[in-house]
């Protein structure tokens, strides 16, 4: 392989899992155990299964189809999609996540899942899939349990998983912020998100795929205890520094966003741009 492509795989062999500001615990069980309940609350809200029901349309389903669904996490995907196919096998190395979506599934009557605790990389791979999902969770997957980036070998493993299509959905192809944060922020225009689904694109083409790429447009949710903490995450997120003399111009912009529920939790509410890729093997 050229001196070229050497370079650019170094790009990709890097930790998917943390963004600007994370902690190495992002990448380990008991970071998701202890917010398993929080995350399901939201996944399994009114407003969040309109949503998860809304993306799933996008995909044609049989009644005979056999799914995957890696690192789902409470269940966000695969409780509703468990309505829709044969039988539905998750992942998850939080055991935490993984009894919030059966005590949804129990709660709903499903009785097609599956579901299987480890890590990606460390389990035996469960069979073979018509479909395979990777949604919102390829930094875990591709991360193993020692903090070290192994994205080819987890997108491999996606890849021999199915039978039929594999489907990875990558929560943010753009800056977090929005067009007005990062102009307050004086942020440069190509951010680090948009430069991993262009690396993302040339992994799975390396790894013997040449998938459909679309941005698309869904709305996302954060939630924060306090103003102070909205700003203080997403400013953590843009990888900026809180001492900025532009700081109070953002945070009265913040406010301005925010809306507060009658829990007293503050809810940033907007639409990002994410990437879909999809394979579909040639039979």
């Amino acid at each position: 392989m050229s001196k070229h492509y050497d370079s650019f795989r170094e790009l990709y062999e890097q930790r998917w899992a943390l963004n600007s500001g994370d902690s190495p615990e992002k990448e380990t069980a008991a970071f998701w155990d202890e917010k398993a309940g929080d995350f399901a609350a939201r996944a399994h809200s009114p407003e969040a299964r309109a949503e998860a029901e809304t993306f799933l349309s996008r995909f044609a389903w049989s009644q005979d189809e056999t799914v995957l669904d890696v690192a789902a996490g409470p269940g966000t995907f695969a409780i509703p999609l468990s309505h829709l196919v044969k039988s539905i096998t998750v992942t998850d190395f939080s055991t935490g996540m993984l009894d919030q979506l059966l005590r949804h599934a129990v709660a709903e009557g499903v009785h097609n899942l599956d579901l299987i605790r480890g890590r990606w990389l460390e389990i035996d791979a469960p069979g073979v899939f018509d479909t395979v999902l990777c949604l919102n969770s390829l930094g875990v997957v591709s991360t193993d349990g020692n903090h070290q980036p192994k994205l080819a070998e987890a997108l491999k493993k996606l890849r021999d998983a199915c039978s039929r299509r594999l489907v990875v959905l990558i929560p943010h192809a753009d800056s977090p912020l929005d067009e007005t944060m990062r102009q307050i922020l004086g942020l440069e225009e190509v951010c680090s998100e948009r430069r991993r689904v262009a690396i993302l694109y040339f992994a799975m083409v390396d790894c013997g795929m040449l998938p459909n790429l679309e941005i698309i447009s869904r709305p996302f949710r954060w939630t924060f205890a306090s103003r102070e903490e909205a700003c203080e995450t997403l400013l953590r997120k843009a990888g900026v520094s809180p001492e900025l003399c532009c700081m109070p111009k953002f945070a009265d912009y913040l406010a301005t966003r925010l809306i507060k529920d009658p829990d007293g939790r503050y809810n940033l509410v907007y639409n990002v741009s994410q990437a879909l890729f999809t394979w579909n093997r040639q039979l």
